[in-house]
């Protein structure tokens, strides 16, 4: 087999992975306990830690670490030349407002971002990318989308579709609003946000 290969050809589903093997030594050691969320669960975040470490490794070149990036990344996405607010990146980041703060700090410093007044609310300030940090983030995200594709095409086209949808229906369990609970905010067509009366 040439070398490196083994790492891309596709894994045999008939061939015992960690975690089949974490589940049998807890089934040994406690007997009592239903541990078959590891299949799913446990998947999820030993797939997870491998792809964040792929990612640090990829990006590296850049000068950046996959924190650095998510940040720059969702500025980019959000395709605002006045931003975002903190609110919104820290929602997109999924970090506190304490830690989205020290990475904004990070990227000013570095010259990837700026705070700017918030043109709605002048009381407000959004987060918007530099030159540099707009330059960076186009081709960080080059190799990026290209670095990633590739481990999603472990799956063939059919399995990806699958796994996608059934991601997408556990993320939904989580993110999904309530449907009982009635918005109290809108936004008006500056996008300012308006206090709904409730009946």
């Amino acid at each position: 087999m040439p070398k490196g290969q083994a790492k891309t050809a596709q894994a045999d589903d008939t061939q015992v992975d960690t975690i089949d093997l974490f589940i049998a030594e807890w089934k040994q050691q406690r007997p009592d306990l239903d541990f078959d969320y590891l299949a799913t669960l446990g998947r999820i975040l030993r797939v997870s830690a491998h792809v964040r470490e792929s990612m640090d490794n990829w990006l590296a070149p850049f000068g950046l670490t996959w924190e650095m990036f998510d940040l720059l990344a969702s500025l980019q996405r959000s395709g605002s030349k006045d931003g975002l607010r903190p609110t919104d990146l820290y929602q997109a980041c999924m970090l506190s407002s304490g830690a989205t703060t020290n990475r904004i700090d990070r990227a000013e410093k570095l010259n990837y971002a700026v705070r700017r007044p918030d043109p709605d609310d002048g009381r407000a300030t959004r987060i918007a990318l530099t030159k540099r940090g707009h330059t960076l983030a186009e081709k960080a995200m080059t190799e990026h989308s290209t670095r990633a594709g590739a481990i999603s095409d472990r799956l063939n086209a059919k399995e990806q579709e699958q796994l996608a949808h059934l991601l997408r229906k556990l993320l939904r369990s989580f993110e999904a609003p309530d449907e009982n609970v009635r918005p109290t905010k809108r936004q008006d067509a500056t996008g300012r946000d308006v206090e709904l009366v409730q009946p």
